[in-house]
C-alpha cells in the first residue's frame, strides 16, 4: 500500500513539473517574441545611412586592424556582412589572395549596429 502512494506522489509530481515546464516555456517565448518586437521596433527608429559600412570604420569601432574584420566577415565569425569578387561569396582566407582579383565587402550597418551597438550615420573613417 505504500509503494502506490508513493507512486501517485511522484506522478502528481511529475504532473505538476510538467506543467511548470509548460508555462516557463510559454512565458519564456513570449518574453523572446515581445523582445524580438521591441529590438525591430529599436532598429526601425535607428537612422542608419545608405550603403556599406567602411572597412576602416567596422575596424575602429572594434578596435581592431582592417585585416581583422576583412578575415572575420570572409572565415564567418564575424556575422556583419559578406565578401564577393565577381559576385561570387568569398568564404575561406585561401580565396584571399589578391592574385584572383578584388574582393569586395559589404558591411551592413543594422548588422553592424546590433553586434555592437554603434550607429553608422556615414563617416568614411
Amino acid at each position: 500500500m505504500a509503494e502506490k502512494i508513493e507512486t501517485k506522489q511522484q506522478a502528481s509530481k511529475t504532473d505538476a513539473q510538467f506543467i511548470a515546464d509548460g508555462l516557463y516555456e510559454a512565458i519564456k517565448k513570449l518574453f523572446d517574441e515581445k523582445e524580438a518586437e521591441k529590438k525591430r521596433d529599436d532598429s526601425d527608429e535607428i537612422g542608419y545611412a545608405q550603403g556599406s559600412v567602411p572597412v576602416a570604420v567596422a575596424a575602429k569601432v572594434y578596435g581592431k586592424d582592417a585585416c581583422w574584420v576583412r578575415a572575420g566577415i570572409i572565415s564567418g565569425w564575424l556575422p556583419i556582412g559578406n565578401a564577393t569578387r565577381n559576385g561570387k561569396p568569398i568564404t575561406s582566407l585561401e580565396q584571399m589572395n589578391s592574385k584572383f582579383g578584388r574582393i569586395r565587402y559589404y558591411i551592413s550597418p543594422k548588422l553592424l549596429w546590433e553586434q555592437t551597438g554603434y550607429v553608422w550615420k556615414g563617416e568614411k573613417r
